[in-house]
């Protein structure tokens, strides 16, 4: 699918390319960012997805914004699959009743211990956190990164295969222009390139995760070599031509990095130690007692 200019701008920092500028303004909250068919998410959805998810969860993404991306498909998809599931009457039958109303008070359960199993706030200590990081440094690597710069030729939505591959040869075009010596790759993209942000700085996208990359973008980089520049590639909005100026191998990232992420998983493991103690002390309190003769005969053949 190919998305309107604007929704492509809110999508892309999400989805991997990352060609917005990190000081653009942002996007309309009715933005569609996401789409599958008559499933559509917009940009203001994906703020109250983020901030009403698990903070373990949005640590991470802050951490990897590239999960975000992820996280969207597997929303797009779980909310096609609800969709399709509903119209084949599934959720009016009794028993994916009774197992909707199970989930449901699972949920509100758990949201109940963490209300009375509570964390003090001064947990995790710094040397608590130190002392995570090192023993679980290799879940923190950071992947492969990319130095990248580029020419965009954006598709409009709705384009003819024509007139998307009259764009493709422009793009081709391009390319050669660059590939000749002494060319101003910077100079071409900033007269070129119809993605702005990347434009105005000559093309510059600079370093990019290799799991923030879409994955059209990502074979191709990763088959090059320093300086090397791609064959047009193409993506959601369009056709680019990239130039791979660097990479750095995965590395260990920087406790300062993944610090929130550390604080939010000791803190839910405290919390669900906390809601193990007051679950075992209100049974210590008043246990549960079972009539087992009455539950065989509940359970017996009528």
């Amino acid at each position: 699918m190919i998305l309107p200019p604007r929704a492509a701008r809110a999508l892309l920092p999400l989805a991997a390319l990352m060609l917005i500028a990190a000081n653009d303004p942002p996007a309309n909250p009715n933005d569609i960012v996401a789409q599958r068919g008559t499933v559509r998410i917009t940009a203001g959805e994906v703020r109250d997805l983020v901030e009403h998810s698990d903070p373990a969860v949005k640590a991470q993404i802050a951490a990897n914004p590239g999960l975000l991306a992820n996280l969207l498909r597997e929303r797009v998809l779980q909310l096609g699959l609800a969709a399709e599931a509903r119209d084949k009457g599934l959720d009016q039958k009794p028993e994916m009743i009774q197992r909707m109303n199970d989930a449901r008070e699972s949920v509100l359960v758990q949201s109940y211990l963490a209300t009375v199993a509570t964390v003090e706030p001064g947990f995790p200590s710094d040397a608590d956190v130190a002392a995570a990081y090192e023993a679980n440094k290799t879940r923190f690597m950071i992947p492969k990164q990319f130095n990248l710069v580029q020419i965009a030729l954006l598709v409009p939505q709705g384009s003819t295969p024509q007139a998307d591959d009259e764009i493709r040869k422009k793009a081709a075009d391009l390319r050669a222009q660059v590939m000749k010596p002494k060319a101003d790759f910077g100079e071409i993209a900033r007269k070129n390139s119809q993605e702005r942000s990347s434009a105005d700085k000559g093309g510059v996208i600079g370093w990019v995760r290799e799991d923030a990359l879409l994955p059209g973008v990502r074979e191709a980089v990763t088959a090059m070599a320093d300086n090397a520049i791609s064959e047009p590639v193409r993506t959601a909005s369009g056709w680019h031509v990239v130039k791979l100026l660097g990479t750095k191998p995965p590395a260990p990232a920087p406790l300062a990095e993944v610090r929130e992420q550390i604080i939010a998983s000791l803190r839910q493991a405290r919390q669900q130690q906390a809601a193990r103690a007051y679950v075992d002390e209100m049974l210590k309190r008043e246990p549960i007692q079972l009539n087992e003769i009455g539950l065989a005969r509940a359970i017996a053949p009528k």
